[in-house]
């Protein structure tokens, strides 16, 4: 036998740990370990946006709260719907942009510029709206008094930095997105959908303007519906949010046990779902019909309705069925 005594070999790689400047990677496991850790790891310029984000949420939550206590019309320029969709919207908005990041090459530099923009700008649109609402008067299209026309301008003029943003991370995205390929369709689509979105906002002010310009008012008639019916808001609502339903859905297939490809397959039928649904409000719109009616031609939502239906259910069943797999691994004796 002999004297030496066994010494384990080392692997030749030893794992690399992220970068310190990078954006944070979503941490494995799930539950508030998952978040924590990913927070951990996350800069600085990441944490900001988050910040932002989450306190956009709590305004549009707690003027939702207030509305539910003092009711009110859910329609003209004056409704607590106005403070609560802005801020529920540009939070989430803000939110989700600083989580892409987590998938995209980001200097350091780059990413402090960058947040500080989005994060400026959508709190800006935010407090414009709040701050008006809590003055009895119109946020948009209001010229009544210097302050009220100065205010517009700099909600016109914050939006373009928000816009800016999502357009130079869409590019980025698509120039290079290290997401897994499910995801990094996910994130592509929602970005893309999201620019889509701020298009028709900006279709939107513009055709406001001009009703101004002819003498309508914001209190005398609707700047936001075209033609007879046009719903102008739900055409701009409609692919605002599109980024999350499909990097939520991504995130679920991702811990079951299916294929990268049946994965992508699902991904992508929510994408091409969601695109059909979006481009038949903004038909709809266009054409100055209502987002629904009784007539024919609400039967064009069926087919994209029915395949974004149908990959969401099939997501759903598997990303039950991998939560219950855990859950039985837990209760399992050792």
């Amino acid at each position: 036998m002999s004297g030496t005594t066994a010494v384990p070999a080392r692997p030749r790689h030893a794992p690399r740990s992220a970068p310190a400047s990078g954006p944070a990677r979503p941490a494995p496991g799930g539950g508030r370990g998952a978040l924590k850790r990913h927070w951990d790891r996350a800069p600085g310029y990441q944490r900001l946006a988050y910040l932002a984000g989450a306190a956009l949420i709590v305004v549009g939550l707690a003027h939702a709260a207030i509305w539910a206590v003092v009711g009110g019309s859910a329609a003209g320029p004056l409704s607590w719907r106005k403070p609560t969709t802005f801020g529920l919207s540009f939070g989430m908005t803000t939110v989700t942009l600083a989580w892409v990041a987590t998938y995209l090459p980001v200097r350091r530099w780059v990413g402090w510029g960058a947040s500080v923009l989005l994060s400026a700008s959508t709190t800006a649109e935010v407090a414009w709206v709040t701050v008006q609402h809590a003055r009895g008067v119109a946020s948009h299209f209001n010229d009544t008094t210097r302050l009220d026309d100065d205010l517009f301008t700099l909600g016109g003029a914050s939006i373009g930095f928000t816009i800016l943003v999502s357009t130079v991370m869409t590019f980025a995205a698509f120039a290079r997105c290290t997401a897994p390929a499910p995801m990094a369709w996910a994130i592509r689509a929602g970005l893309v959908a999201l620019l889509a979105a701020q298009a028709v906002g900006a279709w939107m002010i513009t055709h406001g303007l001009a009703l101004t310009e002819a003498g309508a008012t914001p209190l005398t008639r609707s700047l936001s519906t075209y033609g007879a019916e046009g719903a102008m808001k739900f055409a701009h609502s409609v692919p605002m949010h599109a980024i999350q339903v499909f990097v939520i859905q991504a995130g679920l297939l991702a811990a079951t046990t299916l294929t990268r490809r049946t994965q992508l397959r699902l991904v992508v039928s929510a994408i091409a779902g969601y695109a059909a649904l979006s481009a038949i409000v903004v038909a709809r719109t266009a054409s100055g019909l209502p987002p629904a009616d009784l007539g024919v031609s609400t039967l064009a939502y069926l087919p994209p309705g029915v395949l974004l239906t149908a990959s969401a259910v099939v997501t759903l069943i598997h990303a039950h069925r991998a939560v219950t797999r855990v859950d039985r691994r837990r209760t399992e004796p050792a």
